[in-house]
């Protein structure tokens, strides 16, 4: 397998190409991503004091919305809360961490706004939001919110909110064929079609190169084009491009890592009870 990086124009997101795979293995990454790789997101909301324009309900939805970071020494998420469904309840005060927004606008005449950098810690000092300018809500005069949330280790598959990347998706590379070269000498109709323009013609015959294996989205548009019938675009079966982008809690490769150790636990597990089963049969 060969794996290169494409792009990485920020921390947070990369694009890879990768030969060698297939979809299923490709696509068994990305649902362990999605659904498998823990992050840190707010999970209970105890309000003692809200006057803001907000209801309760959608106040509580802005903060369990709001992604979390926390240093590893404090609450170890992709370590020993990675596999929080096995842990026992004395165990799960280390993937749970305590935070207070006490907010009151004390002006007369101004409109205030609470933001996310105003969430204090009060147990796990090193629980931070990743961005600290989401706006939560805004306070009129003498308005005021007084809320004690616990945030805790989840995962994807039960909530959203715990999915640790925004984007995710891979494509296949294009395979452009041409059955009959003699036809395309003097026809130009497939080139002319192409909406992204990335179609070229070398030696008189339609190519797709460099940058153009890239943008290429299979449309076919060149294809039904075609008056000859010579054209055929396909998708590669083990050509890739894959795009991720961390919500800010972990690193693109700690995401990666991580839903590959889950994946290789999954599949000795797997191993471990199908072996069992066997023996089992063959014992009765």
């Amino acid at each position: 397998m060969e794996i290169k990086v494409i792009a990485s124009p920020k921390p947070t997101y990369m694009e890879l190409y990768i030969d060698g795979t297939s979809y299923h293995l490709l696509n068994a990454l990305r649902r362990a991503i999605l659904t498998e790789v823990p992050t840190l997101a707010v999970h209970d909301v105890i309000i003692h004091m809200n006057t803001s324009v907000l209801y309760d309900e959608e106040l509580a939805l802005r903060l369990s919305l709001i992604p979390l970071k926390v240093d590893p020494k404090d609450i170890d998420v992709l370590g020993k809360c990675r596999n929080i469904e096995r842990l026992d309840l004395s165990e799960l005060t280390d993937c749970t961490a305590r935070l207070r927004l006490k907010k009151k606008n004390t002006t007369k005449d101004k409109i205030i706004t609470v933001y996310a950098k105003d969430l204090e810690p009060i147990d796990k000092k090193s629980v931070r939001p990743v961005y600290e300018n989401i706006p939560i809500v805004k306070l009129g005069p003498g308005q005021e919110v007084d809320i004690e949330i616990i945030a805790k280790v989840g995962k994807g598959k039960d909530h959203a909110k715990w999915m640790p990347v925004s984007t995710l998706g891979y494509k296949p590379l294009p395979i452009l064929r041409v059955t009959d070269t003699t036809k395309c000498q003097d026809c130009n109709y497939c080139v002319e079609a192409c909406p992204k323009g990335v179609l070229k013609k070398e030696d008189d015959t339609p190519t797709l190169s460099g940058i153009a294996l890239y943008l290429c989205d299979l449309d076919r548009i060149c294809v039904r084009a075609c008056p000859h019938k010579v054209l055929d675009l396909l998708e590669s079966e083990n050509q890739f491009i894959l795009r991720i982008e961390s919500v800010g809690q972990h690193s693109v490769i700690d995401i990666i890592n991580a839903a590959i150790d889950i994946l290789s636990e999954k599949y000795l597990d797997f191993s471990k009870e199908l072996q069992s089963k066997i023996r089992d049969l063959k014992e009765a």
